[in-house]
């Protein structure tokens, strides 16, 4: 099972994380004439657990941090082919944006009355509160020299602080943790387990294999899609087709 990994749809290269709206129209259609289709990490939980079958060829699209312009470019998109997708959101970014109101097709990020708007298409799961740290720490990671409790501390209340911020809006709480730069470590992986997390979403570029065997839901591989890749090149990497 293949994960595909956007951030920013837009039509005007921004950073290295930047797709244009046409190659990701293309790319979307690649998937649909190609007999691929998109599930979302709940439905591949709902399957692991309750033996649901899941379509041929699954494949889950994500889109890391929450932009605004994931509502304004990919999600007509991915409605109009009757796709599904997950958005993971910083929570301090979309709980930021909503009480300013401002929506910038490029550099905002989602609102949550967009978020509610968007549940037809797009899964909420929780990106942290505000753990896009460089330097001493990384993410997720322990810094060096910092006590396991008040590790564990921070890192609990940061997580809560972004459900919390979603189940008050009246979204479902996410069960699926994205990991900020794909860094993690058992440390994080047993609390987020402890939370009620049921998988969790990586950044190693990898094909999933699903098993009976829990702890394949936990650090899902994930291809992130860069810019100035051709869509050939990019799907048949991430799809592992030759």
């Amino acid at each position: 099972m293949p994960v595909l990994n956007y951030h920013q749809i837009n039509d005007r290269d921004q950073n290295s994380l930047t797709v244009q709206t046409a190659q990701f129209e293309e790319e979307m259609q690649y998937l649909v004439d190609n007999g691929y289709h998109a599930i979302t990490p709940e439905e591949m939980l709902d399957a692991w657990e309750n033996g649901t079958p899941l379509p041929e060829k699954p494949v889950i699209i994500t889109f890391d941090d929450g932009y605004y312009n994931n509502y304004i470019y990919a999600y007509p998109l991915l409605k109009q082919r009757g796709m599904k997708a997950v958005v993971s959101i910083i929570g301090s970014q979309t709980a930021l944006f909503t009480d300013n109101g401002e929506e910038n097709a490029y550099w905002s990020h989602l609102r949550l009355d967009r978020l509610r708007e968007m549940q037809d298409v797009f899964e909420v799961q929780n990106h942290s509160w505000n753990l896009h740290e460089y330097g001493e720490r990384r993410g997720c990671l322990r810094r060096r020299g910092e006590d396991e409790t008040r590790y564990e501390t921070l890192l609990r209340e940061d997580t809560e602080q972004t459900q919390t911020l979603i189940t008050d809006a009246g979204l479902p709480a996410p069960t699926c943790y994205t990991y900020p730069f794909g860094a993690c470590s058992k440390e994080s992986e047993t609390l987020l387990k402890s939370m009620g997390f049921r998988c969790t979403l990586g950044c190693e570029e990898r094909i999933n294999t699903v098993t009976r065997n829990p702890d394949c839901l936990f650090e899902l591989g994930r291809f992130n899609r860069p810019a100035g890749q051709s869509t050939e090149s990019f799907l048949h990497r991430a799809l592992g087709e030759d």
